[in-house]
């Protein structure tokens, strides 16, 4: 009934807002340290990305859907923020196909894997490393696939990361509200890195309620 509406909207939000801490504190000292070097314009660059991800993060209705070229250009902006943390050592790549732009889906559903392949992308490694979000369709499902690959040597070879972090704990806790059974993440080592995919059903506007 509506009360149990409002409570999955609810929990919906909470998994939403999740954005990890570190995220921001690592931003503020970033911005600190150009603000120190004299760096104004790359500073003022930063604010207005930091902003624009908050205020897009925090107005939206959390239990609403997002076009995909919304959900795209909001892990940009976070990305844009990581850059200027790491510089040439973070490189990245967008391939999402302009006829799956309108898709609608959970809004900020692949915010924890970006955040993954950040923190775990660029602190096993001195080396540069890409980051790659693809979106493609198969049938009936859309899949979202984000890797990080380095660029050279890993420093930590046999470092295995966990594949159920609480990040992907939180994408699965949502898909699962949402699509039942039919939605999946899964996450594997690939060669010098780690790859993410999200297969959710592709909803036809028509019959939502």
């Amino acid at each position: 009934g509506e009360a149990e509406a409002a409570a999955r909207d609810a929990r919906l939000a909470m998994l939403r807002l999740q954005v990890d801490p570190h995220f921001l504190f690592n931003a503020l000292n970033a911005l600190s340290s150009m603000v120190a070097c004299g760096e104004t314009k790359a500073a003022g660059a930063m604010i207005r990305d930091l902003a624009a991800f908050f205020r897009t993060g925090l107005v939206e209705d959390p239990a609403a859907d997002v076009n995909l070229a919304d959900e795209v250009e909001f892990q940009r902006l976070y990305l844009a923020i990581e850059q200027a943390r790491y510089g040439e050592r973070l490189r990245v790549a967008v391939d999402v196909p302009a006829k799956l732009h309108a898709v609608k889906l959970p809004s900020l559903l692949l915010q924890p894997l970006i955040e993954n392949a950040v923190k775990h992308g660029l602190g096993g490694t001195t080396a540069p490393v890409l980051i790659k979000v693809r979106a493609w369709q198969d049938g009936a499902m859309l899949h979202l696939n984000v890797t990080d690959c380095s660029h050279g040597r890993l420093a930590m070879p046999d470092a295995r990361r966990p594949s159920t972090g609480i990040g992907l704990a939180n994408v699965r806790a949502r898909l699962a509200a949402r699509f039942g059974p039919t939605a999946t993440l899964t996450a594997r080592p690939i060669q010098d890195g780690w790859s993410s995919t999200i297969t959710l059903p592709l909803e036809p506007e028509a019959g939502r309620g």
